[in-house]
Formats: structure tokens, C-alpha cells, sequence
């Protein structure tokens, strides 16, 4: 019987130590490469706010600013390393006084809807806490499925708070300051046929949120309960933005609080807001791969635009807010 005991704690170490090797060699499996490469994004309005992109083929785009209440199509020139700004498109509001601005905070594509959504932040105004009822918006932007350019009819809004609400994990930290681990959405999107949010906050010891829910749920169900996903992001860090790539997602994260102001002069933030990480997630897992961080430019971390994707890499755009037209990096992740 001892001997069997022996063996079978044997063969168990030898199971974790595979196990462990795994997880190393999946560490291992990538590379972060600064690609030299330096895109400019050319005559967009609000260019130091720059807060969210996608695409719709290989040369439309749309950008949001997190100061406008519109959208900005763009058109991507990929030889001249160039995305050029057509007209804003305004965005149909809820108030109608006051500051007129949506927050947006993410953009993504559906192949399958031939559509954009656009999400506003859904959380309180950073400096004083108060509640705007178009933060807390949700857009439908159908495009041309023969030219990708955006069809400024047929443009719908709904909002995520009757969902949040609904949600036990969420709904206590709904309509509570980004100083003190209040909800706020900061990164967005799309995946067969399902949305996926990524939580700037609340952020639970060093774990981050990630909503997942269907389209036609969003617009055309009844609020129910959201599906979440916990993964590890570091403790005080949040989800900035989030892209579905070739067999996952790549993660953006950075600090979950916000900088303290004089309406809220406490906060839960480490320190300055200067360290981007990217981290892969497979979708599915409560567990993340570290891929590397971000050099440090003054700026910070708001989007991520997929360029390429293949077997053996991924190439990124990653957009600062604060930077003159973002500033784009050209970033190359090796599998």
C-alpha cells in the first residue's frame, strides 16, 4: 500500500510539474516587438481624447473621442502608415441641455451584423461624480456591407443600466465615483456574435471584469442578469480595452481608479496612470498570459486597433489618450 502511495504521489508531482512547464512554455509562446512603424491619425476633432476604434475591412474605421457626443469614420491608408478623418457623424442623445457628451469609451465591429457599436462609459463624470444620462449609452451603427462606410440612418441607442442593475456582482458599484471602485466601462468588443466589456472598474483583489452579452439580447431582450468573466489583472489594475484576435483576447490594462479631483479627493489609485500591460485571454479561462508592457510616452492606453492577425503573430495599434491624434505605437505580438 505505501509503495502504491508513493507512486501515486510520484505520478501527482509529475502531473504538476508538466502542468507548470505548460504554463511556462505558454508564457513563453510570446514576444512583444515595437514595430518602427509610426502611424499618424490625421484631422480628427478632439485628437487629445482619442478613445476608441475598429474596423470595419482592410480601409474603413471609426473612432470615438470621450469628449463628443459623435462618431468620426476614418479611412485607413495602410501603405503611408496613415488613417485619414471623414465628417462626424452626431450621435442621438438622451438630454437635451447641459454638457453634450456620450463618454465613448469603446468601439467595435460585427461581420456578422455588418455594424458598429459604440459604448459610452456608463459610470459617473470623473471630476464631480455626477450623473449624465448619455454616458450611459449603447449605439447600433449599421455600415454599407458593400463599402464598409457607416449609414448614418438607422443609427439605435439602448443602455446597459437596467442589465448592471440586474447584476448582484455590479449593481452596488453603479452610479458610484471611479475614485472609489465605481462602475465604468473602458474597453469593447465583438465575437461571435456576442459583446464583450471590459471593466476599467470595479475591479475585485486584483482581478478584472469582463461582461459578456449577445447583441440581440442588448437590442431586442429583456434585461436579465449578465454573464461575467473574472481574470487576473493585478491588484488595483483594470480592463482599459480589450480585442478579439485568433483564438482569445488581448487585454489592455492599467490603473482601475481614477486621478483624485476636488469634488473627490480620495482615491484607490497606486499612483500616476503610466503603466500599460497587455495580457492574452483565451475566452473561456479565469486566467491570463502576461505578454509584456508598453514603453512609457507620457500618454495613456485607450485603444487597440488589430492590423494583422496570423498564426505566428499579431499586429496592434494601441491609441493614447492625452497624446496629440493618439499618437499610435505600432506594436508586433509574436505566438
Amino acid at each position: 500500500m505505501k509503495l502504491f502511495e508513493s507512486f501515486h504521489a510520484l505520478r501527482c508531482l509529475l502531473l504538476l510539474s508538466s502542468a507548470a512547464i505548460t504554463l511556462s512554455n505558454a508564457r513563453a509562446e510570446w514576444r512583444m516587438e515595437i514595430l518602427p512603424e509610426e502611424w499618424h491619425l490625421a484631422g480628427f476633432e478632439n485628437s487629445l481624447d482619442l478613445s476608441g476604434l475598429a474596423a470595419a475591412n482592410a480601409t474603413q474605421c471609426l473612432v470615438g473621442s470621450d469628449e463628443m457626443f459623435h462618431i468620426q469614420p476614418g479611412v485607413i491608408d495602410r501603405v503611408n502608415h496613415r488613417i485619414e478623418s471623414r465628417r462626424p457623424i452626431a450621435l442621438p442623445l438622451e438630454s437635451d441641455g447641459g454638457k453634450l457628451e456620450v463618454d465613448i469609451e469603446g468601439v467595435a465591429f460585427s461581420t456578422e451584423e455588418q455594424a458598429y457599436f459604440v459604448v459610452g462609459s456608463h459610470g459617473l463624470g470623473k471630476k464631480k461624480a455626477d450623473f449624465q444620462p448619455d454616458r450611459h449609452s449603447i449605439y447600433r451603427v449599421p455600415v454599407d456591407p458593400r463599402t464598409g462606410q457607416v449609414r448614418k440612418e438607422g443609427i439605435r441607442r439602448t443602455s446597459l443600466l437596467p442589465w448592471l442593475m440586474k447584476t448582484p456582482l455590479l449593481a452596488p458599484h453603479v452610479k458610484q465615483p471611479l475614485q472609489q471602485n465605481g462602475l465604468n466601462i473602458e474597453g469593447l468588443t465583438w465575437s461571435e456574435g456576442k459583446l464583450f466589456f471590459g471593466l476599467r472598474a470595479p475591479h475585485k483583489e486584483g482581478r478584472g471584469l469582463v461582461i459578456e452579452l449577445a447583441t440581440g439580447e442588448l437590442f431586442g431582450g429583456e434585461p436579465g442578469p449578465l454573464k461575467l468573466h473574472s481574470i487576473p489583472v493585478a491588484r488595483d489594475r483594470g480592463i482599459r480595452e480589450i480585442a478579439a484576435v485568433r483564438g482569445g483576447f488581448v487585454v489592455l490594462t492599467g490603473n482601475a481608479s481614477a486621478e483624485a479631483s476636488k469634488k473627490i479627493p480620495q482615491t484607490a489609485a497606486p499612483g500616476p496612470d503610466t503603466r500599460f500591460e497587455l495580457l492574452f485571454w483565451n475566452g473561456r479561462d479565469e486566467a491570463a498570459v502576461k505578454i509584456g508592457q508598453l514603453p512609457e510616452n507620457g500618454g495613456k492606453g485607450e485603444a487597440l486597433l488589430v492590423l494583422d492577425d496570423t498564426g505566428s503573430h499579431l499586429d496592434l495599434l494601441v491609441v493614447f489618450d492625452g497624446l496629440l491624434g493618439g499618437e499610435p505605437m505600432s506594436v508586433r505580438l509574436h505566438r
